[in-house]
């Protein structure tokens, strides 16, 4: 489950009581329902709307998921679940306790109102939604609750399967939901983060993958890959980016649901930090500057989408550098023009600032950075790039440069400076 923030009822919002106060989009009424639960807005609407009571909304989820089941039969599941899961006002999904809820609330509704195999993939639906929510790792009521849930989630898909009616029709309706499902039983054992439990995760997210790639199913098919490949990387413990994956889903993503979705803003960030991680600095950086833009004006600022990306950009505008024998610091800027270079302990909290000779410095993997004073390449002084090798007996950074047709290079450390705020791209 996601972290909370402190803004999630209109109090805590500093909105103001009396004639202005917000209300319940459901039931009209001003303050706490008759429980004494405040009203709670956790998505992405504005100002005094989408402020709703809990109850309220899963009062208005169970109606709508009623109609959905009735006018849509099969291929109603997924708005079924919609129905609990995204703000009918702004259209984007719940976050935090809201979704946390609501989810629970929506497998509590589906397993009393739908039992009926029939019904299964609804409750399977739900479920796999579920598991996507808890945190079984830290929350030992969750771990109790995922694995009984998966359990139940195994037992409805054979149910439906032994059927004689259900059984006939499966791969032409049903098999879509055992994929999803597989592929959210593997995210819980995944999340459990144990030797047992990630070998489990890999196998169920493996036949998920299988079913989406024999039925074509080009997004859920990545998202499976792209899963594995972490699941792998856990287990081996070898990193594993798979910036190639990462990028198709952003672009699927951006094609198909928008560039201003809280999902593609997040396949996004993911982008961008798998190439910071990759030590392409300069076009991570600025790919996460462009979402943060992007979900702060779509989202606003108390948006986890937001929040998420603000704190990505914040990690990745650190500047580390190294001295000679190999201590980190991080770099915050520049002093005397340019001779010295003022530094952080990052091991120590609150350390103070340091000024070192900026001669003495090494920019470290990932650093972008700026030649200054060459002699022999004079082409490339004032042009920026990213540190992709270090190498401390040579005394040289190998450089690849932002600027189309310029060729790597290796750089002595003494003709480059970091480079703090990233000059826009028609600078």
């Amino acid at each position: 489950m996601t972290s909370t923030n402190n803004k999630r009822t209109a109090a805590d919002a500093g909105l103001p009581e009396g004639d202005n106060a917000p209300c319940c989009w459901v039931c009209l009424e001003e303050g706490p329902d008759k429980t004494g639960a405040p009203l709670v807005r956790d998505c992405s609407c504005r100002g005094s709307s989408g402020f709703a009571h809990l109850s309220c909304i899963i009062k208005h989820a169970e109606s709508e998921g009623r109609r959905v089941a009735m006018e849509n039969a099969e291929t109603g599941a997924a708005l079924f679940a919609k129905a609990f899961e995204y703000c009918p006002n702004c259209k984007q999904q719940y976050q935090n306790e809201v979704i946390y809820k609501l989810t629970k609330a929506a497998v509590d509704f589906t397993d009393r109102e739908y039992k009926d195999v029939t019904c299964g993939y609804l409750l399977c639906h739900t479920l796999s939604n579920r598991l996507t929510v808890i945190d079984p790792k830290n929350n030992a009521d969750d771990k109790a609750e995922g694995e009984e849930s998966c359990t139940k989630i195994l037992s409805i898909i054979e149910d439906m399967k032994c059927n004689e009616l259900l059984g006939l029709f499966w791969k032409e309706t049903y098999v879509y939901f055992e994929a999803t499902a597989y592929g959210a039983i593997g995210g819980f054992f995944m999340r459990l983060d144990t030797e047992e439990s990630l070998t489990k995760a890999k196998q169920y997210v493996e036949k998920a993958r299988d079913i989406f790639r024999e039925t074509e199913n080009e997004m859920p098919m990545l998202m499976a890959e792209k899963k594995i490949a972490s699941i792998e990387s856990k287990i081996s413990g070898e990193e594993n980016l798979c910036v190639d994956t990462l990028q198709k889903i952003y672009a699927y993503l951006q094609r198909t649901i928008g560039e201003t979705d809280p999902q593609t803003i997040g396949a996004g960030a993911d982008v961008a930090e798998a190439l910071c991680l990759s030590f392409h600095a300069i076009e991570g950086e600025r790919l996460l500057s462009k979402l943060v833009e992007l979900s702060r004006r779509v989202h606003g600022m108390d948006h986890e989408s937001t929040k998420r990306s603000m704190s990505y950009l914040q990690r990745m505008k650190e500047r580390i550098v190294i001295t000679q024998d190999g201590q980190p610091f991080i770099a915050l800027r520049y002093e005397n023009d340019g001779d010295k270079c003022i530094v952080k302990d990052p091991t120590i909290e609150d350390e103070k600032e340091t000024r070192m000779s900026a001669s003495g410095i090494i920019p470290y993997l990932g650093t972008p950075v700026v030649c200054k004073g060459l002699q022999q390449l004079t082409h490339l002084n004032g042009k920026i790039g990213d540190v992709r090798k270090v190498d401390l007996e040579e005394g040289k950074c190998q450089v690849h440069f932002q600027e189309a047709g310029l060729e790597h290079a290796k750089i002595k450390f003494n003709h480059l400076r970091v480079v703090f705020d990233l000059p826009p791209l028609d600078a």
